[in-house]
């Protein structure tokens, strides 16, 4: 029976399902000008493999490599993750995961990790959350700490992406930290990432992290949220003809009555820098750069109408992030470390796409023989992820850089749910789980088919110095993982090529990490580090996370579980992945 993951490639493979599990031979050298199919199979899993006489040597060692993978993460027996780990860390493992079972556990952990805290409480809990969800997701409290998971992380054939694990959000109250001390913190945490580039530079080709909510006063990402959304509604509003373009005369009417008659030589002055064609014409991207916090002249502008929610603290305020961001950007470049500009929740999440493209613009130059520096993240379960995903894709194609991002289903599906029906605007997240995987699903076939057609476009495969588009498949979803290395295989791109990354979380899904890491497909594994206070509201996502995708984690735990029973009966695994 032919299964359901099995790979299309017509005349090149073909897989076949054994009725039971056997040893299986080592893949079958290659010759050059070989007259009959080779075959071969997986080395722990019952697929078989068959490619046609006619396929190239180079392609034909790319899909049996990419074949074997998808073998091994499709096995039940793989023990790649496990078989070298000590039983003492396999059992911690394995009570983590059953804690995080208990969804009534997990849905109360904030309320409860609050009261502690109120009630003098911290040291206990914090004992508590130390040696089990701290053990199991950090690194560490510190970067230095990360270096021994970064070692035996790199043996293994896994990447970095390090993380300093401090983020801010708006208050209970609803109000924000004082921009003083939001901004004095922010300083400390700029400094405390400068120490974690350095730190993630000694292993090659590694990432950092970034939250703009720890480098700022969250009050500019709120507010210059609410200011974008504003004038992607005005513009709208004045596009009289909805062909997507504002003539001058409907960008004059915008201003004289949103910011009065006196305004007239400030928009002539943007609009003739906006048209750079010359058209007499301007569309969104254009209206909303033209409109950006970098220009002074729209600042004036912008102060004028309350509606935009801005006042003169916020232009300091985003004068301030922007200038730790640029310093951290030029100390990543020097040091060759990509720094990844993580989502956040959606009152910030425009903002930091607007500053996530803006520095790509900066630091994605086509001709950059060591990649992309900035990745962008889209979170595919919000319902406008696909169409803001399209757009900073053209944007990239029209402002000629590089397209590098890291796509993420969500991280914040409790509280954003919960902050839309307290708040009584629309749940921004999509309704169904479904209509979270086809977006996600989307999104890779996308960005894959952009790669294919500049392959096509160069005749040649495409590396790290010369492509448009460079991305992460950051999914503990084995489906997933499975589709795009299938996807990969049917438009010969290269899983060795580092254009299509991928990652998981520490702790989490490592059946899928260190398979990948052992065919060097690319995979990386995101290390969080940082005080046990600071890193809370990360440990109690990944609790929420874990909790949500109980499928998957029930076989993380059958795979634990049959490795401990294994050891302590002296039992001979059946499939060896040495």
């Amino acid at each position: 029976m032919t299964n359901r993951f099995s790979t299309k490639l017509p005349t090149l493979l073909r897989i076949n399902r054994y009725s039971s599990y056997e040893n299986f031979q080592h893949i079958q050298r290659l010759k050059l000008g070989a007259l009959q199919p080779v075959r071969f199979t997986s080395t722990s899993s019952k697929l078989s493999y068959y490619f046609h006489e006619k396929t190239g040597f180079s392609k034909t060692s790319r899909l049996m490599e990419s074949a074997s993978t998808i073998g091994d993460i499709f096995s039940e027996d793989n023990r790649i993750a496990v078989q070298n780990k000590p039983i003492k860390e396999l059992i911690h493992t394995l009570i983590v995961y059953r804690l995080c079972s208990f969804q009534w556990l997990v849905n109360r952990s904030p309320g409860l990790i609050s009261f502690a805290e109120k009630a003098g409480l911290s040291a206990p809990i914090y004992w508590l959350i130390k040696r089990t969800f701290f053990a199991q997701f950090c690194g560490g409290e510190t970067a230095e700490q990360c270096i021994d998971s970064m070692s035996q992380l790199k043996t293994h054939g896994i990447g970095l992406i390090l993380d300093l694990s401090i983020e801010a959000d708006i208050n209970e109250n609803g109000s924000l930290s004082l921009n003083e001390s939001r901004n004095i913190e922010a300083d400390h945490v700029s400094r405390s990432m400068a120490k974690c580039i350095t730190t993630a530079a000694s292993q090659p080709n590694s990432f950092v992290a970034l939250k703009l909510t720890g480098l700022s006063n969250p009050t500019i990402l709120r507010n210059w949220t609410l200011t974008l959304n504003s004038l992607s509604k005005s513009f709208d509003k004045f596009d009289i003809n909805k062909d997507g373009k504002l003539e001058r005369s409907d960008f004059l009417k915008f201003v004289y009555e949103l910011f009065g008659d006196d305004k007239e030589n400030v928009a002539k002055t943007l609009f003739d820098h906006a048209d750079e064609n010359k058209e007499g014409l301007i569309d969104k991207v254009e209206f909303i750069n033209m409109l950006s916090l970098d220009n002074k002249y729209s600042r004036s502008l912008l102060i004028c109408n309350e509606d935009f929610h801005l006042k003169q603290e916020d232009f300091e305020d985003y004068d301030k992030m922007m200038d730790r961001l640029k310093e951290l950007c030029e100390l990543a470049r020097i040091k060759n470390v990509r720094l990844m500009i993580d989502a956040e929740q959606t009152y910030f999440q425009p903002a930091i796409d607007d500053v996530a493209m803006k520095l790509s613009a900066k630091y994605n130059k086509s001709d950059n023989k060591n990649g992309p520096i900035i990745f962008n993240t889209y979170q595919m379960y919000l319902k406008d992820s696909t169409e803001r995903l399209m757009r900073n894709y053209n944007l990239s194609n029209r402002k000629q850089f590089v397209f590098a991002t890291k796509i993420v289903r969500g991280a914040y599906l409790y509280s954003e749910r919960k902050r839309a029906k307290e708040m009584g605007y629309p749940d921004p997240i999509h309704d169904t789980i479904e209509n979270t995987h086809a977006a996600y699903e989307f999104a890779v076939e996308f960005l894959l088919n952009k790669l294919s057609e500049a392959q096509k476009t160069f005749d040649k495969q495409l590396d790290i110095s010369n492509s448009p588009v460079v991305f992460m498949v950051a999914s503990h979803n084995k489906r997933s993982i499975i589709r795009a290395l299938r996807q990969m295989m049917d438009l010969d791109i290269s899983t060795k090529s580092g254009l299509v990354l991928f990652g998981q979380l520490l702790g989490m899904c490592d059946t899928i990490t260190y398979t990948l890491g052992k065919y060097e497909c690319g995979v990386y594994k995101y290390v969080p580090y940082g005080k046990i206070n600071e890193v809370i509201p990360y440990l109690i996502r990944r609790a929420q996370e874990n909790s949500f995708i109980l499928e998957g984690i029930k076989e993380e735990s059958q795979c634990l579980w049959k490795e401990i029973i294994n050891r302590i009966f002296h039992i001979q695994p059946l499939i060896s992945n040495s």
